[in-house]
């Protein structure tokens, strides 16, 4: 059965929605942005570009047929600041429609003849009420950057020039106005710019398994920029950091890794209990991480503290999709939600300081914590540690040194456990993803099915 996804981004005029993978190919809107981030925008550059094939006219066997509305011109001339566009990629195809619209009459439908669309994202800085910037990565390694509004593509990685393996997440790049990352089954990552030509690339092996290796191309002005070999197993799902200095990396080997995006290292590595980890988010102030997976557990990770802050027990399968609800977040109270295959949205509430912490976690605390640690290399420069040499610090000042640490799971006895606000079955079919809208709560499945959950009205603040 191919795998399916089902809605990747929705946008307003003015603000857009971007979108998370799952591991088995299903997406779903998640959190709203709202505003454009500039943390990458020392790295990028350069005049805005159009693609320039368009695809209701395309000779391609690439693309099996495109239909559009039969008042598209009319609807999009007609559009206002309040508007709801929805994207999603189901089987061989790629939707997107206004969400006031008939779910059986998108503004456009594109059918591929040879591949699945398997993630897409829309481009929050370069979006404008005449130019989309969508890019789709498919289960051939093929990936397509997309304008819906012109109908103009231009293909990438075409053939398998650079990567033969499925991409699993794709995304741009916050602050950049033509550069994405794309993550693969294969367990690498790319960093890519829709404006610059493919070269044939072929990316070393590693030294040995446990290595994250880093390979820039010397040409410079072809895809890729970087090449990341990140683990063996296939990479699930990925999220920027809020400060746009970090990646969190999860994936089918049961690891989360913490990548420094800007030096291109990596400084933690953690595992989960057993099976692989699904989905990934980071908290709005980035202090906290979210995992789910396999293991139908939530855990919530601090960042600063390099540790597990607790596990949240409530799913009956695996858990598909986490994130933070924005609107329900402080300084010191966190909302948060997740879906999994059991069908059901839970929503948690959470405070460090009023969590319970079993005495079993306090009297290891006394005895000291352990890690195991693993060379890395970055451009073919190996790292290690060797007990006695270097610093004599804690491990934690190892923590960005190009030393791999990888923390095996604490055992369940050690982390506080937390139980749901709500549980709820919502949907008939396992669920793919969840996103938090001012307004509303919105969930998808994996037989497409999408829904938006209305938010009760706040209450009124007397003086």
């Amino acid at each position: 059965m191919p795998q399916q996804s089902v809605l990747k981004g929705l946008s307003r005029l003015n603000s857009f929605s971007q979108g998370t993978e799952d591991t088995d190919g299903s997406s779903a809107p998640s959190s709203a942005t709202g505003s454009s981030n500039a943390g990458f925008s020392a790295f990028f550059g350069g005049k805005r570009k159009k693609p320039k094939n368009n695809i209701t006219k395309t000779n391609s066997t690439f693309v099996a047929k495109i239909t559009t509305h039969e008042n598209l011109a009319k609807i999009l001339a007609s559009r206002t600041g309040e508007d709801v566009y929805l994207f999603w990629n189901t089987g061989r195809t790629f939707s997107w429609s206004s969400l006031g619209q008939k779910p059986n009459e998108p503004l456009s439908h594109i059918l591929f003849s040879k591949a699945f669309p398997t993630s897409h994202d829309v481009n929050i800085l370069t979006r404008s009420c005449d130019h989309l910037d969508v890019i789709i990565g498919f289960s051939t390694g093929d990936i397509i950057w997309f304008d819906p509004l012109c109908n103009k593509y231009y293909r990438l990685n075409k053939q398998a020039i650079i990567k033969d393996s499925a991409v699993t997440m794709i995304k741009w790049m916050p602050g950049s106005e033509s550069q994405f990352m794309a993550a693969f089954h294969d367990g690498s990552i790319l960093i890519m710019d829709k404006e610059r030509d493919d070269s044939t690339f072929s990316a070393p092996n590693p030294p040995n398994d446990n290595t994250f290796h880093v390979t820039r191309p010397k040409h410079g002005k072809h895809n890729p920029i970087s090449h990341w070999q990140v683990c063996k197993k296939s990479i699930t799902a990925f999220a920027f950091s809020p400060d746009l200095q970090h990646v969190a990396v999860v994936s089918a080997d049961g690891c989360l890794r913490i990548i420094d995006f800007r030096n291109e290292r990596l400084l933690d590595t953690f595992s989960a209990y057993f099976g692989a980890l699904n989905c990934v988010c980071w908290s709005p102030d980035g202090k906290y991480i979210l995992t789910g997976g396999q293991d139908d557990l939530v855990t919530i990770w601090s960042f600063k503290d390099q540790r597990i802050v607790a596990r949240c027990q409530g799913h009956q399968s695996y858990v598909t999709g986490v994130a933070f609800d924005p609107w329900r977040c402080d300084e010191r109270n966190y909302r948060f939600g997740s879906v999994g295959e059991d069908a059901k949205l839970l929503l948690w509430d959470f405070s460090v300081g009023a969590l319970h912490k079993p005495k079993a976690a306090v009297a290891a605390q006394r005895r000291g914590s352990t890690a195991t640690i693993m060379g890395t290399t970055v451009g073919g420069v190996a790292g290690g540690y060797k007990p006695g040499h270097g610093s004599k610090g804690s491990i934690s000042s190892l923590r960005g040194s190009g030393v791999q640490i990888v923390r095996p799971p604490e055992p369940r006895s050690h982390v506080a456990m937390l139980q749901p606000l709500m549980a709820k079955a919502v949907h008939q079919e396992p669920l793919s993803s969840i996103t938090f809208r001012e307004d509303a709560i919105m969930t998808s499945d994996r037989k497409g099915h999408i829904k938006a959950w209305k938010r009760p009205p706040s209450l009124p603040h007397y003086p």
